[in-house]
């Protein structure tokens, strides 16, 4: 059974660090805080003790081999590493090559995205493939469709030199080390995902160490965001107003995913905790956060999912943008079940129009500084060369906010890529004249607005 990390804590101050802990759980935010706080803790209990990172994609059978191994002058030794997944069977090989998926394309830095492919190489590993096959042998081994996303995320990790891991081999790895146990003085801390269940491994590394499972709640994120937005005006001397925190959840739209009893999501807690320490630092040492300030630094963020939404569009994923704006109108029906369609319906033509014109945006740029668009770019080299400037020149004339990750801006370059100028003029056409008849009576803007996409199922 997972130890609660106060318990872990408090062993750790007493002197009695366990030998082996595993920190994962369904809250990245707060498996992370625990992964830090338990690193810091060994580390300030102990100041000498030596301490080795591992970066996600190290091959285990190397860190391992670390662990057994004596320090040349004997002394305490941390291992850290920031990415494990020798926990599952080859059953399960599907569930973990979606969860890969979805971590790749929500990833927004680099270090995220080399988490996302240290958990395909773990698959690949499962599956007996390498990075030496094909992509498209690489797809067959696994079992699914070669996509764009699996494209960029083998791209990716050829990129960075690593290799496939061992598969099933690294369960028996790890296993056999904890049981056997590492060189004197040698402390394995591990971070993974969500802890998995059943699991033998687990249930070793529970017996000769410590298991750290930081899950959230719909139920329990209310008092996790109060404890987390504690702890930075903590560290920042500061202040919050019990209003401020309220109108921080409402201006985020936590009380309102909160409140939906048929949805089972959990809101981001990285994001609002971010926005309270950003506040904390307008606010100053000594200062307060009160309601104001946060109606006045924080931009509602209710669109959100509307912009997800967009993102689809943008994507060519199109029956999954019809699938995403019919989730979004039955929530705002539930949350506003007298509103009309074409008031309900409407609200997702503007971020539709968005995307077609930060791609126009994107023609004009690639014409005026003379680049070849209709040729793809690997996302390292339009990072490196275009992304900032194509960033600006999109802010400069007003088609975004501020300047876009460089990620998702390398997917709109890739999507304006296989549209002419003319079909994107086209396509803002068709959006304006939806809105028009949706406010004139027109044609129903759903039956409209899903005309409009799935015409452009590619």
């Amino acid at each position: 059974m997972p130890k609660p990390l106060a318990a872990v804590l408090a062993e750790i101050a007493q002197g009695k660090p366990p030998r082996v802990l595993l920190i994962g759980g369904s809250s990245e935010f707060l498996a992370q805080h625990a992964f830090h706080e338990i690193r810091d803790a060994i580390v300030a209990k102990n100041p000498s003790i030596s301490v080795e990172n591992y970066e996600p994609g190290t091959e285990l059978a190397s860190i391992l081999d670390s662990y057994r191994t004596m320090s040349l002058f004997g002394g305490a030794r941390l291992l850290v590493v920031n990415e494990v997944n020798a926990f599952v069977s080859a059953k399960e090989i599907a569930s973990l090559y979606e969860k890969a998926l979805t971590d790749w394309r929500g990833a927004k830095t680099d270090r995220k995205r080399a988490s996302s492919a240290a958990k395909l190489l773990h698959v690949l590993g499962l599956a007996g493939a390498d990075l030496e096959m094909t992509d498209r042998a690489i797809a067959n081994a696994l079992g699914v469709t070669l996509d764009q996303t699996l494209t960029d995320m083998l791209a990716f990790c050829r990129a960075t030199g690593k290799k496939a891991g061992r598969g099933e081999d690294d369960a028996a790895l790890l296993m056999e080390a904890i049981a056997r146990g590492g060189a004197s003085g040698a402390i394995l801390l591990m971070r993974t995902g969500e802890v998995p269940r059943d699991s033998a491994t687990i249930d070793l590394i529970e017996k000769h160490g410590a298991v750290i499972a930081a899950d959230l709640t719909r139920e329990g994120f209310s008092a996790a965001l109060e404890n987390a937005i504690a702890e930075v005006a903590s560290d920042a001397s500061v202040r919050f107003d019990n209003a401020a925190i309220t109108r921080l959840k409402q201006r985020l739209g936590v009380e309102r995913m909160l409140a939906d009893k048929f949805s089972r999501e959990i809101p981001e807690l990285r994001g609002i905790v971010s926005e309270a320490e950003r506040l904390a630092t307008l606010a100053g040492a000594g200062g307060r956060v009160t309601a104001d300030m946060v109606d006045r630094e924080v931009a509602a963020v209710e669109g959100g999912a509307r912009y997800e939404l967009g993102s689809l569009f943008t994507e060519g994923k199109i029956i999954e943008a019809v699938a995403k704006l019919r989730d979004l109108v039955a929530q705002a029906r539930r949350e506003d079940p007298k509103a009309p369609a074409d008031i309900v319906y409407g609200r997702f033509l503007f971020p539709l129009a968005e995307e077609i014109r930060q791609m126009i945006g994107i023609h004009s740029f690639a014409r005026t500084h003379n680049l070849n668009l209709k040729s793809s770019m690997q996302y390292n080299r339009f990072k490196d060369s275009i992304a900032e400037k194509l960033g600006d020149y999109l802010k400069t004339f007003g088609l975004v906010r501020q300047r876009p990750h460089p990620f998702p801006l390398h997917k709109k370059w890739e999507a304006a890529r296989t549209m002419s100028e003319s079909d994107l003029f086209r396509a803002l056409a068709e959006i304006a004249d939806l809105d028009i008849k949706r406010k004139s009576g027109g044609i129903p803007v759903d039956l409209g607005l899903e005309t409009f996409l799935l015409q452009r199922v590619r």
